[in-house]
């Protein structure tokens, strides 16, 4: 009996795991700031994996969002954040959350007076959509084609274009859209949002092979991390 019960302990271990991490600039949430990825979810993350026993395989990996999101879909140990939990991703991910919220919608220029009361009126601008986001997904399911929307993997293209007057609108996190706006030096008050999707929950989004002892673990520390900080 005694070696049974050792066994079935040895058995529920949950062994630490360095993970390969991907994010994109999705400021204040995660971006780069001289030299070195931070953010809320980014300084979430570290006290999380190590409060877990876990650590961060080399440096985290912030670029292309479409990159990121391929990679963690196919290899294990991997993880992407901070990543929008919707319905057509809930099975291809393990999913560690909420970490925090955002809304999603249209940003504009003022200048341009771009009028979207329905899912209708999407059909009559020019709307930018990053690759195999949220927004891309909201839109797509609100009845848009993929063929009708400007799609990029680079958002401070988008801002110039949006700048320029080459399309109508960017579908995005708002709160961070209007960061980078910023940042690149321009008004972010010469802006306004013509259309919201959704507010949505943000999530650490694992491989879907991480093991369900791993991700329960994770979730607890996230628990007792936020209640620390309460």
């Amino acid at each position: 009996m005694k070696f049974l019960a050792l066994f079935l302990g040895l058995i529920s271990i949950v062994y630490a795991e360095a993970y390969t991490v991907y994010t994109e600039q999705m400021p204040p949430y995660n971006f780069v700031d001289e030299g070195k990825v931070v953010g809320s979810s980014t300084e979430l993350l570290k006290a999380l994996l190590k409060k877990n026993g876990d650590t961060i395989k080399g440096q985290i990996q912030i670029g292309p969002w479409a990159k990121g999101y391929h990679a963690v879909l196919s290899n294990k140990n991997t993880l992407i954040y901070s990543m929008a939990r919707t319905k057509d991703r809930e099975s291809l991910f393990k999913w560690v959350g909420p970490i925090d919220t955002l809304g999603i919608g249209l940003l504009a220029k003022k200048s341009k007076h771009v009028v979207i009361k329905d899912r209708e009126s999407l059909h009559h601008y020019t709307i930018a959509a990053m690759y195999e986001t949220a927004a891309e997904s909201l839109l797509l399911s609100n009845g848009v084609r993929a063929e009708e929307l400007d799609r990029f993997t680079n958002i401070y293209t988008q801002i110039r274009k949006l700048q320029e007057g080459r399309i109508d609108a960017v579908a995005f996190s708002i709160e961070s859209l209007k960061a980078l706006i910023l940042e690149v030096g321009l008004d972010p008050d010469e802006y306004e949002v013509v259309y919201m999707l959704k507010q949505s929950e943000l999530y650490f989004a694992f491989n879907k092979d991480t093991p369900e002892k791993k991700i329960r673990s994770l979730n607890d520390n996230l628990k007792l991390l936020k209640q620390e900080n309460n």
